[in-house]
């Protein structure tokens, strides 16, 4: 009865207590991302001095027109997509108030399911790697286990040095998915030792840190790799595109595109698969792979230039012993 009363007043349906309640439904960056869409939802409506739960297909319409002219076709559908869970909160919650979803009835902008992200090739992932490595320990840790693993920045953001450990040989990292839900994910060789010479001797706490002792923002992550790739001469990238960098070279690697979803987590029934993926995910997980193909692009790299230094070695010499005959002929 309390909460009925806190969405209605005097038979009125009250739109910013029902978009509250309906938040509390979510959580995490979840509940961020669904409060700015909503706070767009309701603003328009306010500024055309409508009731946001009366609306018709029209109405909705117009607003679609309207986030088509600020926004990308995802994004619209996306907003679209909100406002329809907030409908149906609504519904469900003051059933002999609202009867009608009139956001379901909009069309949606067709998306194409080709990522446009370009990400990086092996050579450039493993300059980026370098470059990190030369930045800053933190940088380093942080590339290495965004580029090797694909994990969201937001999921390296929320994890706490507790959740490092090993499971059957492993090093690895337990996460919380989107939704939260929890992972463990693999960190390879490279990964790992980033992370140990990173963290020190510390032992709790948020596993990536600003200089002040603070867990760092996906923005702090995102200056991060803005000002990496400027100085490691890689081309401009965004922190997402490190999650499709090593989504696409764990496939370039002969990796099975199963493995590689659920390495990144992505949500998909495989019910035929529940049994055989807790036990074979961190054996066969493609950050293995990924790291190998790296490590071997580096080994081949300072292999090049020892053969290089020596060709140059030979070079002088050979020139030196032509300049002392030319000198031994004048004379």
């Amino acid at each position: 009865m309390g909460a009925q009363l806190a969405l209605v007043e005097d038979g009125r349906v009250q739109p910013i207590a029902v978009a509250g309640a309906f938040l509390l439904t979510k959580s995490g960056r979840t509940r961020e991302e669904y409060k700015r869409d909503l706070r767009h939802y309701l603003t328009w409506c306010a500024e055309y001095g409508l009731d946001p739960f009366t609306q018709k297909r029209a109405q909705m319409d117009a607003f679609k027109n309207w986030l088509m002219g600020h926004y990308s076709d995802g994004a619209v559908n996306r907003h679209l997509s909100v406002v329809t869970g907030l409908f149906k909160y609504a519904m469900a919650e003051l059933e002999d108030l609202i009867f009608r979803n009139p956001a379901a009835l909009v069309d949606r902008q067709r998306v194409s399911n080709i990522s446009q992200a370009t990400g990086l090739t092996f050579e450039e992932s493993e300059q980026l790697l370098r470059g990190a490595e030369a930045y800053s320990p933190r940088c380093s840790a942080v590339v290495h286990v965004l580029l090797l693993t694909g994990m969201r920045v937001s999921e390296l953001v929320n994890a706490d040095v507790e959740d490092l450990g090993e499971e059957r040989g492993h090093r690895v990292l337990h996460i919380t998915r989107k939704g939260g839900r929890t992972q463990t994910i693999v960190l390879p060789p490279s990964a790992w030792k980033a992370l140990e010479a990173y963290r020190g001797d510390r032992t709790s706490g948020p596993l990536i840190i600003t200089s002040t002792g603070r867990r760092i923002t996906r923005q702090g992550i995102w200056d991060m790799v803005k000002r990496l790739c400027r100085r490691a001469g890689v081309r401009p990238i965004r922190t997402h595109d490190l999650r499709h960098t090593c989504a696409t070279l764990a496939l370039e690697s002969g990796m099975s595109l199963e493995a590689v979803q659920d390495l990144l987590g992505h949500a998909d029934p495989r019910t035929t698969r529940r049994y055989d993926r807790a036990r074979n995910n961190l054996d066969h997980s493609p950050s293995y792979a990924l790291d190998e193909q790296l490590r071997a692009i580096a080994v081949r790299r300072q292999a090049a230039t020892v053969l290089d230094e020596a060709v140059e070695v030979l070079v002088d010499e050979a020139l030196r012993e032509v300049l002392a005959t030319a000198e031994l002929v004048a004379a």
